[in-house]
């Protein structure tokens, strides 16, 4: 997948978002359609958990866009035997790798989702979801990380914008923008983020109040600011989405990088 499918696979989680949207939408509100229209069940509101519960199709993607980001990283490791970059690019390289792998065990619960064993003790103490995992237990170590991947992953054009002239090793400005066309995906993500970020630093939702078929100030701002999707889930999809392209981007120059050097030779 080069650059020059970038633009076709990135409409292509558009439209799937679109989808997510328009599902989310009415699954959201049924209660309140159902007023209006039979085909709407009155009981039914939140978030469908077949799309955003644990294991669900949207965690199911995360989990296969890491996964596929990690297989890069691990080829692009191998490589630096042959690039030789400087010491610090290396540890930093390394990091994100084991902030990856990180990343990917703690989505799948180490495992657990998948061979169903039971929790531990100290996770049924201390887990607030029962899960052999870490980000559950605290917000420390939930709430820091989506803190590092929301700057990582929306704001990282414009640090390398700015600092470019400052920035003087190629090599580091080539793994923070691998490719201006992470760019798109940058904006689209600010785009999800910022509605949901003003309404809740300006506290201005005034919280839910009983089912009704009338239209609230609530279900407006829930509408604008996208919480009639588990928005957190789908922040992280576009987490994955960004880092496996970055990690696509980044492993394509450092091919074309040893191609020039053996051209060179």
């Amino acid at each position: 997948m080069s650059e020059k499918y970038f633009n076709k696979f990135f409409i292509i989680f558009i439209l799937i978002s679109v989808l997510i949207f328009f599902e989310g939408f009415f699954y959201y509100f049924s209660y309140k359609f159902s007023y209006y229209f039979d085909i709407f069940d009155r009981k039914r509101s939140g978030f469908n958990p077949l799309i955003w519960n644990e294991n669900g199709i949207i965690e199911i993607l995360q989990v296969i866009l890491i996964f596929f980001s990690i297989i890069n990283f691990i080829y692009i490791l191998k490589e630096l035997k042959k690039i030789k970059p400087r010491l610090y690019i290396k540890f930093i390289l390394y990091i994100y790798t084991v902030g990856l792998l990180y990343f990917f065990f703690e989505e799948i619960s180490w495992g657990q989702h998948i061979f169903g064993w039971e929790s531990l003790d100290f996770f049924k103490s201390y887990n607030n979801q029962n899960e052999t995992n870490i980000h559950n237990i605290s917000n420390l170590f939930n709430e820091l990380p989506r803190s590092i991947l929301t700057l990582w992953c929306s704001i990282s054009f414009i640090i390398v914008n700015i600092f470019s002239k400052k920035i003087k090793n190629y090599f580091l400005t080539k793994f923070l923008l691998p490719s201006n066309k992470l760019k798109l995906i940058s904006l689209y993500l600010l785009f999800i983020l910022i509605p949901d970020f003003f309404v809740d630093k300006m506290n201005l939702h005034p919280g839910h109040s009983e089912y009704s078929k009338f239209v609230l100030i609530s279900d407006i701002l829930d509408f604008i600011t996208f919480n009639f999707i588990k928005l957190s889930e789908y922040q992280e999809l576009i987490f994955c989405y960004y880092i496996l392209y970055h990690s696509i981007f980044f492993r394509k120059f450092l091919c074309l990088n040893e191609n020039e050097k053996q051209s060179k030779t």
